[in-house]
């Protein structure tokens, strides 16, 4: 019991801080990256890396681009990770998507409530801020401005905090999803459909016309060779590099 305690106060306070770094300009709230992480924690990074590339599409298909928020798959990743491992890590991933991402999603739903609460307390702040600067006291519009990145704080580290506790229990959230038909046949067709709309928005923003040949490089290694992710990710690196060296040698030769 002690060693969970202190995970779930590692992974509330990592979280909460993480979320607040964001504001200084250093973005790391990315499924992936989270993924990687709890997969260290658990002892096995590919099934990290596995559950935070699912969760980095799940995020896409949701993303709403403009809006401010959105289903907090970084958080579910976490969960998502120690859940897995759980029921059978990295062995069966297909066995594990199935039984993990429902969940999954329906908690990175409940995020989404948790980033409005967390939102709309900063208001709070906010005010005392602007009044404070309206009477020209810097040093107190200063003090606002920092204490309002602690409800921020708290919307992540509260939420991880309690889950982490209640880690070894997810079961339970199992059973209750599947006691509700509806809501367990909703997130399967989410947790299915979405990856397809993620890949669809990022093949949208690539030039295709232009690296064609590399999309279908890499499909044909994946789909036809069976390499996993993690080689074609170093294939596409390795690319990239002879790429850019060939631009580079050939602006050279024009000069």
């Amino acid at each position: 019991m002690g060693e969970t305690v202190l995970l779930a106060l590692f992974l509330a306070l990592f979280t909460g801080a993480s979320i607040v770094v964001i504001g200084l300009g250093f973005n790391m709230w990315a499924p992936l990256f989270y993924g990687l992480i709890a997969g260290i924690l658990v002892a096995d990074i590919s099934l990290g890396l596995q559950i935070g590339a699912i969760c980095a599409l799940l995020g896409i298909g949701f993303y709403t681009y403009g809006g401010a928020t959105t289903p907090d798959f970084s958080i579910g990743a976490i969960f998502g990770v120690f859940m897995a491992a759980q029921v059978g890590g990295s062995a069966s991933l297909e066995a594990v998507t199935e039984s993990v991402i429902p969940i999954v999603t329906a908690i990175a739903l409940l995020m989404s409530l948790f980033d409005i609460l967390g939102r709309a307390s900063t208001t709070i702040f906010q005010h005392g801020g602007d009044a404070a600067l309206a009477k020209r006291n810097i040093a107190s519009f200063q003090r606002w401005h920092l204490a309002g990145t602690i409800p921020w704080g708290l919307s992540r580290a509260v939420p991880v905090f309690i889950g982490m506790l209640f880690i070894d229990q997810y079961q339970v959230l199992a059973a209750s999803i599947e006691n509700i038909v509806w809501l367990q046949r909703g997130l399967a067709v989410v947790g299915r459909s979405l990856p397809a709309v993620g890949f669809a928005l990022l093949i949208s923003y690539m030039d295709i016309k232009t690296y064609w040949p590399y999309m279908l490089a890499g499909y044909v290694l994946f789909a036809f060779l069976g390499l996993p992710t993690v080689g074609l990710a170093l294939i596409g690196i390795v690319a990239a590099g002879l790429y850019m060296k060939g631009k580079k040698d050939l602006a050279k030769g024009g000069n």
